[in-house]
Formats: C-alpha cells, structure tokens, sequence
C-alpha cells in the first residue's frame, strides 16, 4: 500500500512539474523537423515584371529546390512596402510566410509620419541577394560633362536645378543622399516628384528636368548605351558595366544610398526553420538560372547572411534616423 501511494505521488509530481516545464521548452525542433512539409507563401512589395519583381521571382523559384518546396509569389504593392512588410510582420511565425524588403520598405518607411511601423523589431532578417544600381543621369546632349561640372552649374543657378525622384525627397533614399550632397556643396535644387520611373524617364528626356536620380532597368540602360543619357555619379557603390570609371557619392563625399535587396519573415521563427532557410538562401544565389536572369537585368548579386545582414540593417537604420532629423530641423527652420 505503501509502495502503491509511493509511485502516485511520484506521477503526481512529475505531473505537476511537466506543467511548468512544457511550455518551455523548445517545441520548434520536434514539431516540423521536416519544414516545409508545405508551400511558403513570398510577399512581393513591387509589381509583377518590373526588375526587383523579377530578381526575387528567380531567387526564390532558385531556393526552393534545395527546401523541396515551392515559394509562391504573391504581389503585395503599396505604402513604399509598407503594406507587404506589414503583411510579413503580422504572419505566424512558422516559416510559411515570407517576403522581400528593399531599401524604402527598411530605411525610408519607419520615419514617414504615418508609418504602420516605427522600428524593424517585428521584422527577421534573413538573407540579402543582391542590390540595385542607382546612377545620377542627365541627358546626352547636356553641356555637363561630369559631376563637377554639374554642381559648378548649380552653385551659379540657385534652384535652377530640377532633380526628378519617384515621391517626395523624404520618400526616397536617392533624395536624401542628394540632400547631403546640397549641404555639403552649398548648392540648392529643386525637386520634382513623379509617380513613377517611367515618368521620370520620359521627363528627362524631354528636357522637363535636369537631373534624374534614377534605378536601372532595361530601358534606362538602353538610353544609357545609346548615348542619349549620360551617368554623372552613382547614389551607391553599384555601378553599370563599362561605366565603372565615374566616382560615386561614396567616393566623393563619403555617403551613399543603401542598396537593399533582401528576403525577411516575422519575429520568432524556429530555429529549425532558420537553419533551413540560411542553407537554401546560401544556394540560391548560386543557382544558374538565377544568375544568367541578374547578369542580363544589370543586377549585381550580393549575398549577405542572416547574421551580417541583421547588423548591416541595424547600422543603416542608425545612420538614416540621424539623417532624418538633420532634414526635420531644416524643416522646421524654413516655417
């Protein structure tokens, strides 16, 4: 009898103990060990055929094959990203739901008035997978014939000059990057926003602006190898093929445009999904498919870790609120 109340107790305690212990442990690793047992949805934050559609179409069609599963891609477009990072960052954190970020989503996004989100706390970052080309243009037939030239012109034409952007100067990295090189400069420019960069481009070729902040897609580049625009400097360190030559913001000032092409999920995945993920990302880039389609887009691929790639995000996004208040209080100067 004595022995039978022995081992009750005993199953008594360890029941009580289990009911402390359980939910703490790490379930992750024997729930789903074979993750993805399912499709995983990707969130795109462009619209389907432009260039940062396509590259992340090819990248993840190129990680599925090692996860034995498909990433279907889904366009979610709005907001400068916002309304598809919001949609990562409110998944379920079980893998099965993931997306791209770029550099306005990241950098530009959290500090606009009405951001959904204010830091990148919600967010996991996972693997960045190349980057986008951003070169100052003119047309062809301008008199500048360098960077140089252009800001000489500028100082003695106050405001004269017309930058084209897509959104607001504030809604965009390039108009922010351009902003330093005004203060530094002692130069002034007049921005004129354009819905798109089809817009832009067509506004600069028709002589409408001066000055054309742009990303490189097909058509740009096409001008650009015609002779009918001219590259005067580059808001990033990315440059076009046999245009290698012609400094960049970085190398003349010392700041620069980030270049964010990207891959996140939500806060509090798995560990188990993580590990699968870095190993299919990793691979991804190397994929043959992937870098025949980047090589004929003038993307360059650049593949940065989970690890590295959280601590670039958190270095930039230091930098860029630093960036934003020194634009408030030249705001609030002006009223």
């Amino acid at each position: 009898m004595e022995r039978t109340r022995r081992i009750l107790w005993v199953m008594i305690v360890a029941l009580w103990a289990s009911f402390f212990w359980l939910p703490n442990m790490d379930w992750a690793a024997a729930k789903d060990p074979d993750y993805p047992t399912k499709p995983i949805e990707f969130y795109i934050n462009m619209a389907a055929g432009g260039s940062t559609d396509l590259s992340c179409r090819a990248f993840i069609e190129a990680a599925g094959k090692p996860l034995e599963q498909p990433m279907i891609p889904i366009n979610k477009v709005g907001g400068s990203g916002a309304i598809c990072a919001m949609a990562v960052k409110n998944a379920k954190p079980d893998g099965y739901t993931l997306g791209n970020i770029t550099t306005s989503s990241t950098f530009v996004v959290p500090f606009s008035d009405d951001a959904p989100y204010k830091d990148l706390s919600g967010f996991t970052f996972l693997a960045k997978y190349g980057n986008n080309i951003f070169p100052v243009i003119v047309r062809g037939d301008a008199p500048w014939r360098n960077w140089k030239e252009f800001i000489d012109w500028a100082k003695k034409n106050p405001r004269g000059t017309k930058v084209g952007i897509t959104g607001a100067k504030t809604a965009d990295y390039k108009g922010l990057v351009l902003w330093q090189v005004e203060k530094r400069e002692q130069a002034e420019f007049t921005y004129l926003a354009y819905k798109g960069g089809s817009e832009v481009l067509s506004a600069i070729l028709g002589g409408h602006i001066n000055l054309y902040a742009s990303t490189i897609d097909p058509s740009t580049l096409s001008y650009i190898k015609e002779g009918k625009l001219r590259i005067l400097t580059y808001i990033g360190t990315a440059k076009v093929q046999g245009h290698e030559d012609i400094p960049s913001t970085k190398e003349m000032y010392g700041f620069e445009g980030p270049s964010l092409l990207a891959v996140c999920g939500p806060k509090g995945l798995p560990p188990y999904v993580l590990k699968k993920l870095d190993d299919a990302f990793a691979k991804a880039v190397k994929d043959p498919n992937f870098i025949k389609l980047m090589e004929r887009m003038n993307m360059p691929i650049e593949y940065i870790n989970r690890v590295e790639l959280t601590k670039y995000v958190e270095d930039v996004f230091n930098k860029t609120a630093k960036i934003y208040a020194g634009v408030k209080e030249e705001e609030m100067k002006k009223k």
